[in-house]
């Protein structure tokens, strides 16, 4: 099953998407602070909620982007971006009433680390330790899953990385930006995406906006197989 990532407001974005692809995704991605170069979806939970709900993409997964500087960092600098990216998902949580956490308590909080970027062990163990800890909503589950979106051919450290981390720090899952063949949401290409050696490589993008030259401001997405994204969401259980 397809979707969407998007650094703009899904209300703002799911028509132009729907008229280019043909049809509605099964989920989305959406940046959550620190995320400075894109649209953050706390700032405007609602709205957003009620584009999903109208697109049909009724799932949506948080993604943060802080400066690519911090990921080379300190755990302290990790710590303090995890912070910002729980409070942000928090706040989201608390504003929207049908936004519900995953029913297996698992909601996969994706890293954005871009292909230029070095990601530190110190700085991965402050942001997935701190995710995975937090008792979000005082629920006592701690359903925040690390994971990282990465590209795993990169020369600069990200696979090494997250293989030297330990116990609940490391990632549960990989995000692949690579390659990007393209395509269509209807019909995403058969499984080809890079892979970390320790960690399971779970989302695919295998069609990025600028690579692709799509006109609707998305990125396409499928999982891998066997992999059921929209279960690792937010889930949109009506429209707000």
């Amino acid at each position: 099953m397809a979707g969407y990532d998007t650094a703009g407001q899904i209300q703002d974005t799911y028509v132009s998407a729907r008229d280019e692809f043909g049809e509605g995704p099964a989920f989305w991605i959406r940046y959550f602070s620190p995320s400075p170069a894109a649209d953050i979806f706390s700032d405007n939970a609602v709205a957003e909620c009620e584009g999903a709900w109208a697109s049909g993409g009724h799932y949506v997964g948080p993604v943060s982007a802080p400066y690519q500087s911090n990921l080379s960092g300190s755990t302290a600098q990790g710590q303090a971006d995890a912070q910002t990216y729980a409070a942000s998902m928090l706040s989201a949580y608390y504003a929207v009433r049908p936004l519900l956490l995953p029913s297996n308590n698992q909601l996969y909080c994706w890293l954005d680390q871009e292909y230029s970027t070095s990601l530190s062990l110190d700085y991965l163990d402050g942001w997935a330790g701190y995710l995975a800890n937090y008792n979000f909503a005082g629920l006592g589950t701690y359903p925040l899953y690390p994971c990282l979106y990465c590209d795993p051919g990169s020369p600069y450290p990200n696979c090494s990385t997250i293989a030297a981390a330990r116990g609940l720090n490391v990632p549960a899952a990989v995000w692949s930006s690579e390659p990007e063949p393209c395509g269509s949401l209807r019909n995403p290409p058969s499984s080809g995406a890079e892979r970390c050696a320790t960690v399971p490589t779970r989302l695919w993008q295998y069609g990025e906006q600028g690579a692709c030259g799509y006109s609707a401001n998305v990125d396409l997405d499928v999982g891998t197989p066997g992999f059921f994204t929209p279960s690792f969401c937010f889930s949109v259980r009506s429209d707000p």
